[in-house]
């Protein structure tokens, strides 16, 4: 079993910042290891029971908190919720606007601590990312995730956050509405389209 670490997630949030971007990196082989029973239980739940891509990223987190429940393996200090979830928090960034200075990005527990992101929103396609990319094989990974893609304007990328960050357009919050211009609509960059990331048609990648 092999993690690609070139498919990063990028997802979509709408906050009181304006339009920001979760980006989201694998977890390890060696995370996998160690959760790769309930990983591929709350993964099998979510396609047996028909929820697929269009449920799926939705509830993935619900899912992965049921099974691990009906488990006993959720709590305590070596439990599902204090160790492969706060893995893949910690795997993630809050990029987001910063006004008439483009765009900064910070921890997404920070973003969650300060309120600025609901934990149980963002976790849904991070879960269902995390799930996706680690059953799968790589070129699996791609055709599951285009398809999420198209339903839930996320996309996949190549770049680390510190480069996919310079490859949104630099624009600043219009008026104090604290949203953003053409963010959506920006065009990828060069560098991603040569390492080959995977591209939703609305998100820089």
């Amino acid at each position: 079993m092999k993690i690609s670490r070139s498919m990063n997630l990028i997802v979509p949030a709408d906050t009181d910042l304006g339009t920001c971007y979760i980006h989201s990196t694998p977890i390890s082989k060696e995370v996998y290891r160690e959760h790769f029973f309930v990983l591929s239980k709350t993964f099998a739940a979510i396609f047996s029971a028909g929820l697929g891509v269009v449920a799926g990223p939705r509830v993935a987190y619900l899912m992965l908190e049921k099974v691990a429940r009906d488990d006993k393996v959720w709590e305590g200090e070596s439990g599902v919720k204090n160790t492969l979830v706060n893995e893949i928090i910690r795997l993630s960034s809050l990029v987001y606007p910063v006004e008439g200075k483009g765009w900064d990005n910070q921890p997404l527990d920070v973003a969650i601590e300060k309120g600025i992101i609901d934990q149980d929103e963002a976790l849904g396609e991070l879960v269902f990312f995390t799930c996706v990319s680690s059953i799968n094989k790589p070129d699996q990974v791609i055709g599951l995730m285009e398809t999420a893609s198209g339903i839930w304007n996320s996309a996949i990328t190549s770049l680390d956050v510190t480069a996919w960050m310079r490859s949104l357009t630099t624009s600043t919050p219009a008026g104090n509405t604290g949203g953003t211009e053409n963010t959506l609509s920006a065009t990828s960059s060069t560098t991603a389209q040569d390492e080959g990331s995977v591209n939703s048609s609305l998100i820089p990648t």
